[in-house]
């Protein structure tokens, strides 16, 4: 990697506590909030839409039922 490369440090968030928009990690770097949970959240969340891509794509429609319930279930 060089310099003018950018680093995959992983998904964009937003802390939930001040606003201030990151990398996913587990302390937000301007508030210092514990973002564990959120972060772990996050990235289960863009894995199951992901994986719900591939069912609709596939045309699963078992798993398409599953992961949408699963998705209805962790964002409440």
């Amino acid at each position: 990697m060089t310099a003018d490369q950018p680093r995959n440090e992983g998904p964009i968030i937003q802390c939930p506590v001040c606003r201030a928009t990151q990398t996913a990690r587990q302390v937000c770097r301007r508030c210092s909030a514990d973002l564990a949970l959120f972060v772990r959240t996050r990235i289960s969340s863009l894995a199951a839409r992901r994986r719900l891509a591939e069912a609709v794509a596939a045309g699963d429609a078992v798993a398409q039922a599953r992961l949408q319930g699963y998705l209805r279930w962790l964002h409440g």
